[in-house]
């Protein structure tokens, strides 16, 4: 079933625009510009979906970057400033490099990689 309401809201934010039930057939269009066509909201479905996907994609990526910034930090890693330091940053640090490039470039079917447990010196 085609979702109406949330292909308006992505595609049509800046329209006025009320809906019920996901009916098409109960849209009452507020805008000075044209209300769109069934069809036009149907063609628009899978680019909606995928624009979607991205934005959880990237909100995913964020996530992680956040919950995973102290592992950068350079005395964490560091057994001259930290003790227990760190052992595996440098995994860590590459996988905050491909969670980020979902951040920057979100993509429709993320793969994620592993995170890295944490590995810390005795």
């Amino acid at each position: 079933m085609i979702n109406y309401s949330l292909i308006l809201e992505i595609n049509y934010a800046n329209s006025e625009w009320a809906i019920s039930q996901n009916d098409y057939s109960t849209l009452q269009w507020f805008s000075d510009t044209p209300k769109p066509t069934q069809e036009e909201l149907d063609a628009l479905a899978p680019s909606t979906e995928s624009t979607i996907a991205k934005q959880n994609c990237k909100a995913q990526a964020t996530l992680i970057l956040q919950q995973t910034d102290w592992t950068s930090i350079s005395d964490v890693g560091d057994p001259t400033k930290a003790n227990p330091y760190l052992v595996n940053q440098a995994e860590f640090i590459a996988y905050r490099s491909t969670v980020r490039g979902y951040a920057v470039n979100p993509v429709v079917d993320p793969v994620w990689p592993t995170q890295p447990t944490e590995q810390w010196s005795s």
